[in-house]
């Protein structure tokens, strides 16, 4: 079973936090790749904005209370979206609460815009983004529709 871990330090910085997208082969174990992502916007990236639409890093699984999020393995096409600007392999669950806000429209793309994300995970560089892709692609001809992901923040 593969396996997505997100791991990204959350503290107060002017400058983009880089974090870490592993994808872990549970049955191995080892770790299948690593891709060079981020999630959130400068100055947005700790742990206080969590809660904030538009600017703050995806909630990790603790703070809103579920195992894990599920990532598509099939991509949705946004070439019209800005910062999106190609394939969003959709986050589920949508929406989540954390602090009584409400946020969502979470995915997987390349970061093709402003440096950073409005809570979406992000891959940084163009051979991750490839791999990633190319490693979507082969889950889904393995059957595989949905990968867990798990999200953790060092503070």
């Amino acid at each position: 079973m593969k396996i997505l871990l997100y791991h990204q330090h959350l503290m107060q910085s002017a400058n983009l936090i880089e974090g870490r997208l592993l994808l872990l082969d549970s049955e191995a174990p080892s770790i299948a790749n690593t891709y060079i992502a981020t999630s959130g916007l400068p100055n947005n990236q700790r742990f206080e904005c969590l809660s904030s639409p538009g600017k703050g890093s995806i909630p990790a699984n603790n703070v809103i209370g579920i195992d894990s999020y599920q990532v598509a393995t099939t991509p949705i096409y946004m070439l019209g979206v800005k910062g999106v600007e190609g394939n969003f392999y959709k986050i589920n669950p949508h929406m989540v609460t954390v602090n009584g806000v409400t946020r969502g429209d979470f995915g997987v793309h390349f970061d093709a815009n402003v440096p950073g994300s409005s809570g979406c995970v992000v891959l940084r560089t163009d051979i991750g983004w490839k791999a990633f892709e190319e490693d979507m692609k082969k889950l889904y001809s393995d059957g595989v529709k949905e990968v867990p992901l798990l999200v953790s923040y060092s503070r």
